[in-house]
């Protein structure tokens, strides 16, 4: 139970500890008047504390695949001329340290039926080429964003050396589908299934044997993007689950294996919603879906009645998933007015908690890396003079992203006495280091007591996300146990904050 101390000035509290305490622990009191209440003093003056949670190290849940964001879109992202910076603040070790990155099977490439053979640079164009060049503003828009994509995934092995590189397809070629002149899947448009299976499977097949050819081996592909959309003006295709399913295993794992991408992976279905994806997945034959997933955004009810954004209540899928991972390979808050403060930081929060940490995801990708403009969709914003700007959702995804690495399992942390905090605890069995990511929407400090059960640590580091943090994850000094083993930690409103450190 909470127990607050409503009335009582820090300074009265100073004194009624005096006697009892070091000069040291007076100036940490004195502190608190300037907001600099260390982590030492919460364990010296709390009585009784407002939150227990037990982490329980022989408790293990999910093995974690990695965190990612898209590409795209690649074409503001190559042309940006502080790409090499957004590069390195969404994959590289100083940034999210992103080990995903997801693209596009772009429906515009060149293909020859005949060869089966899809051409992903334009005739001519370089990945090196200037984009300020004539040379590269004479490319079309299409050509553009296939040199954008090609660029973006050959600098991200490069430099980065990401591991996980997949592609999802919104539309196969328009002339592939019932409606030759429309992009979108609005009137059920989708692919033409008396003519074009075949096809389209050596299409995915080619553009991904290409890649290949370029050095970069995907490591899955999804021949749909959000399958059941058929209201939105964007590219997209429509799919029934029997004809995915029938797809995947009659045409497009044959066209994989015989191009000589037999360990390429195939994810599936990707609606928008994670119930939908529950309904679509469970009527489905996914007999060679290696990978099932899911996006993140609200479902179609409340989408009915107007709102958008983040869901924030998904449950988790109550069909049996045969033990295939399961991604979450798409997010964003697409609701409305740009809002980089904790405000949205949290809606994103509570949005991967609860796929991490209720769902059971072993994998959860962003929607977008970067725009050229300030948008909720995207981890990195650019401002009107062309500086970057990094929204507080950039942050929380870096509290998962950068303290919980592949190869991490999920284990249990029982909360007790609180019914407003988020606990997640992830452990990686190989070297006994350990994070606990705690989310904190509510307007309330929260003192609260970290027991560790089946294992002990000499110490731990925080690291917090707030409004009023100015570095992206703001380091603590380590903090020592109890003499229980346990530590005694306090957790500020409205924030993100991971402890980390590592089991004896």
């Amino acid at each position: 139970m909470k127990k607050n101390l409503p009335g009582i000035s820090l300074s009265l509290l100073a004194m009624a500890l005096a006697t009892a305490c070091t000069k040291n622990m007076r100036d940490d009191l004195q502190n608190t008047a300037s907001g600099k209440l260390s982590n030492g003093i919460v364990a010296a003056a709390l009585v009784t504390d407002t939150a227990n949670i037990t982490l329980n190290w022989g408790t293990t849940y999910q093995r974690i695949e990695g965190f990612g964001a898209f590409a795209g879109r690649a074409t503001p992202f190559f042309e940006s001329p502080k790409r090499d910076s957004i590069m390195k603040q969404l994959w590289g070790v100083d940034g999210l340290q992103l080990n995903i990155v997801r693209g596009e099977v772009m429906y515009h490439y060149p293909f020859d039926k005949t060869t089966g053979t899809v051409t992903i640079q334009p005739a001519g164009a370089s990945i090196d080429m200037d984009p300020a060049s004539a040379a590269y503003q004479a490319l079309n828009s299409n050509q553009k964003a296939q040199l954008a994509q090609l660029w973006i995934l050959k600098k991200l092995k490069e430099r980065h050396q990401v591991p996980i590189m997949v592609a999802s397809t919104w539309t196969p070629p328009l002339y592939m589908k019932t409606n030759t002149s429309q992009e979108s899947a609005k009137n059920f448009n989708g692919l033409n299934y008396s003519c074009c299976s075949t096809d389209f499977a050596n299409y995915v097949a080619g553009f991904t044997k290409a890649y290949q050819n370029e050095g970069i081996n995907f490591y899955a592909v999804s021949p749909s993007n959000e399958p059941e959309n058929v209201f939105s003006d964007w590219a997209a295709s429509y799919w029934t689950a029997s004809h995915l399913g029938e797809f995947i295993s009659n045409n497009l794992r044959p066209a994989l294996n015989a191009k000589g991408l037999n360990t390429v992976k195939i994810i599936s279905s990707e609606n928008a919603a994670w119930g939908t994806a529950n309904s679509f997945l469970s009527g489905m034959d996914k007999s060679n879906v290696d990978i099932l997933a899911g996006h993140g955004y609200v479902e179609i009810g409340d989408l009915i009645l107007g709102k958008r954004g983040l869901n924030q209540d998904p449950k988790t899928w109550n069909y049996a998933t045969g033990n295939r991972p399961v991604w979450m390979t798409e997010a964003s808050d697409d609701s409305g007015v740009y809002d980089n403060t904790m405000t949205g930081g949290l809606k994103l929060a509570i949005n991967m908690h609860k796929f991490l940490a209720e769902c059971n995801v072993n994998a959860y990708v962003y929607w977008l890396g970067m725009l050229a403009i300030r948008n909720n969709e995207s981890l990195i914003c650019t401002n009107g003079d062309g500086s970057l700007d990094y929204p507080k959702t950039y942050d929380v995804m870096g509290q998962y992203s950068r303290f919980v690495h592949a190869g991490y399992y999920r284990f249990n942390s029982a909360l007790a006495n609180n019914t407003t905090l988020k606990v997640s605890a992830w452990k990686d069995p190989a070297t006994g280091k350990f994070s606990v990511v705690i989310v904190n929407p509510g307007g309330a400090e929260t003192r609260t007591r970290l027991k560790l059960s089946g294992f002990a640590s000499s110490q731990i580091t925080s690291y917090l996300t707030a409004d009023n943090t100015s570095a992206h994850w703001q380091q603590s000094a380590p903090l020592a146990p109890q003499a229980d083993g346990s530590f005694v930690v306090v957790v500020p409103p409205t924030s993100v904050i991971t402890f980390t450190g590592t089991a004896q």
